[in-house]
């Protein structure tokens, strides 16, 4: 199974792992104009990790790794439509990268970088393009999982580029409509050729919308329904952004629903062929004998712990023995372990992976 990696958690995950490491992570409202409240709390959050660091080593090690925490935050710009920043630091290593959804406030202290916000930003979104089609224009648009952004097509968005010229018009057809129904389908065999360029490369999941009788032309010429899924019938040439996000509504939330509804029956189906391993030291055993193909995560789900020699650990259950001051989140360790053995990790909603102990590994083999 290839994996595609976003380049950010592939560059963490690649990292050299050198004591101490620290990871600090930030949420924050794109909407606060106020750089300065943003600057506190990161002054507030690198005093507090500078404690746990001088708690724990020698002033020699820390005086590194906290010099790449300051370097990183002094000119801090915010790009827009973020909500939240990672920042990863050791003597050998430093980053900072914004997230695109809105992650709880941590600070971990440990000799690897955690990587589960950084990983859950990059899959929990999951982004989709929008082609509107109409027999006079069409538009793509891009949906970062907050907001609709227009995608340039490199061939021209309108029917009227398409037209054939007066003479041939005149001279192979008698009837005007039977005329233009020819130049609509050759427009949107087009504008197909557009949206596979655009799918080809990162393979988005496409939704379409338009009238019923463009949206039969379209799919009736299509080489992209692998990637399609859903249509919107209606007009929506003149419609704004947010009339579109609101006739989108149910049938992107239908389809995550189904993306889940997958999931769930991979987990069946693996536990029929004894290719399952269910709750975290089951998981851990698997996923350090190389085995893992797929991990599922309940998105809230964490579990303390420290790791001994033979790839095992000691860990405690979730709740209110857990201290992640003083131990690791195996749960995040774990994802990192698949992702490094050429496996993937999915996230999905707190309780539905109750029976299996919040996390389970679908595994190459039994």
């Amino acid at each position: 199974m290839k994996v595609n990696l976003a380049p950010e958690v592939k560059e963490v995950i690649d990292a050299v792992h050198y004591r101490p490491s620290v990871s600090i992570v930030l949420p924050f409202s794109p909407r606060i104009a106020l750089r300065s409240e943003l600057k506190k709390d990161i002054k507030f959050a690198i005093d507090k990790a500078t404690r746990q660091l001088k708690d724990q080593y020698p002033e020699a090690l820390v005086s590194p790794v906290i010099e790449k925490l300051h370097t990183l935050t002094e000119e801090l710009i915010i790009p827009a439509g973020k909500y939240g920043l990672v920042i990863y630091a050791s003597p050998v290593f430093s980053k900072l990268y914004f997230l695109d959804s809105l992650p709880p406030s941590r600070i971990v202290v440990d000799e690897s970088f955690e990587i589960r916000d950084l990983l859950f930003s990059k899959k929990q979104l999951q982004p989709f393009l929008v082609f509107l089609l109409s027999g006079e224009r069409c538009r793509l648009l891009f949906s970062d999982g907050h907001a609709l952004i227009p995608v340039k097509m490199n061939a021209p968005d309108s029917i009227d580029a398409y037209w054939n010229d007066e003479t041939e018009r005149v001279s192979n057809f008698s009837d005007p409509v039977e005329y233009k129904s020819r130049q609509i389908e050759k427009f949107m065999r087009q504008m197909d050729k557009e949206l596979i360029q655009q799918v080809q490369e990162n393979r988005y999941p496409v939704f379409l919308m338009g009238s019923r009788t463009i949206l039969g032309i379209y799919r009736g010429v299509s080489h992209a329904d692998a990637f399609i899924k859903g249509s919107v019938e209606g007009n929506f040439e003149k419609s704004g952004i947010s009339e579109i996000q609101s006739a989108l509504s149910k049938h992107v939330q239908n389809w995550k629903r189904e993306e889940t509804n997958a999931l769930l029956k991979q987990i069946e189906e693996a536990g029929n062929q004894h290719k399952l391993a269910s709750g975290i030291e089951a998981v851990w055993k698997d996923a350090f004998d190389k085995k893992g193909k797929l991990l599922i995560v309940e998105k809230g789900y964490r579990a303390a712990g420290e790791h001994i020699s033979g790839g095992k650990i000691v860990y405690k259950p979730t709740g209110s023995q857990n201290d992640f001051h003083i131990s690791n989140d195996v749960v995040d360790d774990v994802m990192e372990l698949v992702l490094k053995n050429g496996g993937d990790v999915a996230f999905v909603e707190d309780g539905l992976l109750s029976a299996n102990g919040h996390i389970v590994l679908i595994n190459y083999f039994s």
